[in-house]
């Protein structure tokens, strides 16, 4: 009898063993159609690679960014900005304070507040009372001091252990020398305005509730002028007065702000040889 059997379709017994042993078990082909695909894993090697090269990326434009603004700030002079900031208070609290000092075609020198002084600075008032350092720690006249954009602190180790073994320079006194300024009449004091017959001058309104409010004779010193308009030598008009270690100036433009009387930066005019501003006749203290 012929075998009609395709070559491809093999019974059982044709899987049988001839020595008798019984048929080898095979695993079953799954069927496409009831089986289901497996899940491919996400590409997760893929996505890593990616991730770095964007960081990569921004950390490159960061760096590039950094240089070009390092390179446009070489040669420029240092910002002496004549107002309070906000950033002034906010800083306040710091010791770590510093500025850069720029130089044509020389990379800036970080002039830090000097160790000795670092307790002092704190102590007299901080960045709003004497501004960022502009010099490091040097001799002047025998004692060392240290120069702040609005003040020059001075070490006075014959004081030790006083209050005055730290003290502001008299800065305003230098820096008016030579000039004169009219005196009002003596009159009493009263709220709001107050007589200094050490000097022979008054101080009235907001000068005298800034002098009162931050230091008094021990920041500022006596007044030796009375109130007057000054040109300064950029051109711009403030209403000011002067005080043994400091000039006060009115800025209207910040009136109902900690800001509208403002310490001016004697302390960087005198380091730096700057130009002195134009006396306007002054005007005596007003007594009602």
């Amino acid at each position: 009898m012929i075998d009609e059997r395709t070559p491809n379709q093999v019974s059982p017994q044709d899987t049988a063993n001839p020595n008798g042993a019984q048929p080898t078990t095979t695993a079953p082909i799954p069927d496409p159609a009831t089986t289901k695909p497996l899940r491919q894993r996400p590409a997760r090697n893929n996505r890593l690679r990616v991730g770095m090269v964007v960081a990569l990326g921004v950390l490159v434009l960061i760096i590039l960014a950094l240089i070009i603004i390092g390179i446009s700030g070489i040669g420029r002079p240092t910002a002496r900005a004549n107002r309070l900031a906000p950033r002034d208070l906010i800083l306040q609290a710091s010791t770590n304070v510093a500025t850069a000092e720029y130089r044509a075609g020389v990379a800036p020198t970080v002039i830090e507040v000097a160790p000795r002084f670092a307790a002092a600075y704190e102590q007299l008032g901080g960045l709003r009372r004497l501004g960022l350092p502009i010099s490091p720690a040097l001799f002047l006249n025998g004692r060392e001091v240290q120069w702040f954009e609005r003040a020059r602190v001075e070490h006075w180790p014959e004081l030790a252990g006083t209050p005055y073994e730290f003290q502001i320079g008299l800065v305003g006194v230098e820096y008016v020398a030579g000039r004169t300024f009219l005196r009002p009449e003596p009159f009493e004091s009263r709220p709001g305005l107050r007589y200094f017959p050490e000097t022979g001058f008054g101080v009235g309104g907001l000068f005298l509730q800034f002098w009162e409010e931050n230091g008094g004779l021990m920041s500022f010193g006596y007044p030796i002028s009375a109130e007057f308009d000054e040109v300064q030598p950029d051109g711009r008009a403030f209403r000011v007065q002067y005080f043994e270690r400091a000039r006060f100036e009115l800025h209207p433009e910040a009136a109902g702000t900690p800001y509208v009387v403002q310490l001016g930066l004697l302390g960087s005019a005198l380091y730096f040889g700057e130009p002195r501003p134009q006396t306007v006749q002054p005007r005596p203290t007003p007594v009602p």
